[in-house]
């Protein structure tokens, strides 16, 4: 019986969890997928852009967002490339 309810335990903060393992998104009808360049993520007009820092408050990199209906689409961009997609509920 405890076996069962860590079992459900695990699934439900699973599902409950946020999606940064995505390779590809599709916004609006266009397709984007780690590894594509930033000039195709800014023609497709993000809703917000944030500027990335490191520890020292150098530029690491461009956070990219799209808001959609029930969630927002994070696409990190570091040296000119897409490098992580994150799927957001909220």
């Amino acid at each position: 019986m405890r076996a069962l309810i860590l079992v459900a335990v695990f699934f439900a903060g699973s599902v409950l969890a946020n999606d940064c393992h995505s390779r590809s998104v599709r916004i609006d009808r266009e397709m984007i997928a780690v590894g594509d360049s930033a000039r195709a993520v800014f023609e497709l007009g993000p809703d917000r852009e944030w500027q990335l820092e490191n520890q020292y408050g150098g530029s690491c990199g461009i956070r990219a967002d799209f808001y959609e209906r029930g969630k927002t689409v994070e696409i990190y961009i570091k040296g000119g490339k897409v490098v992580k997609i994150c799927q957001r509920n909220d």
